[in-house]
């Protein structure tokens, strides 16, 4: 097949379809990768095709933006920077690529362009998740900041509440640019476009096992779960040499991240630089905008700009960090501890699952100071109940081959 793969956001949504691409192109397909230019050498690099959509400059922008971790106004950054793009652009330039009879697209929560191709030249579409809080469930609902939606409460009030955000908050940002293009394309208006539009009818991958998040009845029909699919771009099984000179002096540190495109984590890396003076402990901060490190570096504290989790971590006493989806996983397969400080999306989520697992706890972002870092990692380390279920979720990542298991899912429902 010719498979046109679209994503938008940041390394945590690329990367997990860059591994799919390449496990697809080794079954003999054609990939062809749709994302931002900051992505290029990462997608090029892995042997895919790549065109780009939007600028690195652009991404720089996003990045930058104040509000972007903010609990309640990052997710309207995004929006309204996605409504305020080239969307006509996108979309034709998606369509260029189309082979008729012969290609698939697979896009990721935010590839609104792949479904108006798919409405528009009928051709199939894999609508791609790769964590359970995308999916507003009026029986299990995502744990949201600002939206207290216990499971004890009735289903139709949270069903209730979810259509109220759709109308008075959510739809208001997306509708007007996103059904006035629908309108030229021939294609009726939608509304509720977070709760069901952007989930493909043909097929919603959930790139998470079910003992992380069960499906719930009022879920796309079409989801299929396959698993966490623990691709981080690791070349080969050594970690740079730089590292391991680190960890031969240092053994065990505690590593700490705030996000791949987190540049406003300042005092993130302040407060765990005073944890880890608090514990005498050594630390790897990880981040490519090392503009947010106290300077100097504590002694027995590096800095690297990126290293590829799923060989540092097994090397590791725990890791801090801001709850995204992928790091998640990667620290429940190296059966560590984690300590999750969430800035936004759908990292209090994953943060608070996380915690119903036994393997980790979160702290506010209001009260992630050194003491308090302290004290949990004090708890999380001490504890042989969290060690024991550690160990047990470790095993359940390991033994599942969640891309091979996704390639061989699409290829059975579309070839």
């Amino acid at each position: 097949m010719k498979i046109l793969i679209i994503t938008v956001g940041s390394y945590g949504d690329v990367l997990p379809l860059v591994g799919l691409g390449r496990e697809l192109r080794a079954r003999g397909h054609t990939i062809t990768f749709f994302t931002n230019g900051h992505f290029s050498n990462l997608v090029q690099q892995a042997g895919l095709g790549f065109v780009p959509m939007g600028s690195a400059v652009e991404y720089d922008e996003v990045a930058n933006h104040p509000d972007l971790w903010h609990p309640h106004k990052g997710w309207r950054v995004i929006m309204k920077r996605m409504m305020a793009g080239p969307l006509q652009e996108f979309y034709h330039l998606v369509c260029s690529h189309i082979e008729a009879g012969n290609t698939l697209l697979v896009s990721s929560t935010l590839g609104f362009v792949a479904r108006l191709v798919q409405e528009t030249h009928h051709v199939p579409n894999v609508t791609v998740h790769f964590s359970p809080g995308v999916f507003h469930s009026a029986h299990q609902a995502p744990r949201m900041p600002g939206l207290p939606l216990p499971n004890w409460l009735p289903v139709a009030l949270k069903n209730g509440v979810w259509k109220f955000i759709d109308h008075l908050v959510i739809d208001p940002i997306l509708k007007p640019t996103l059904n006035q293009f629908r309108r030229e394309l021939g294609l009726p208006p939608v509304s509720r476009i977070f709760h069901t539009w952007l989930h493909s009818p043909d097929l919603v991958l959930g790139l998470f096992p079910e003992w992380f998040a069960t499906p719930q009845p009022d879920w796309p029909p079409s989801t299929v779960l396959t698993g966490f699919p623990m691709y981080d771009d690791a070349i080969d099984a050594n970690l740079p040499i730089t590292i391991q000179a680190f960890l031969e002096t240092h053994p065990r540190p505690f590593i700490f991240t705030p996000g791949s495109a987190n540049k406003h984590g300042k005092r993130f890396f302040l407060e765990a630089a005073k944890a880890c003076q608090l514990m005498n402990r050594p630390g790897i901060f990880l981040t490519r905008y090392p503009e947010q490190l106290p300077q100097p570096l504590p002694s027995r504290i590096a800095h690297f700009s990126y290293a590829p989790l799923s060989q540092l971590l097994p090397h590791s006493a725990a890791l801090i960090h801001h709850g995204g989806i992928g790091t998640c996983s990667q620290a429940l397969r190296a059966g560590i501890p984690q300590l999750i400080q969430p800035y936004a999306f759908d990292q209090f989520d994953n943060g608070e699952r996380i915690n119903r697992l036994g393997v980790g706890t979160t702290l506010s972002k209001n009260r992630f100071r050194g003491r308090l870092i302290l004290e949990r990692l004090d708890f999380l380390l001490s504890s042989p109940i969290v060690q024991a279920a550690c160990n047990e979720v470790k095993t359940y990542v390991v033994a599942n081959p969640s891309l091979t298991e996704t390639c061989t899912l699409i290829e059975r429902k579309f070839l």
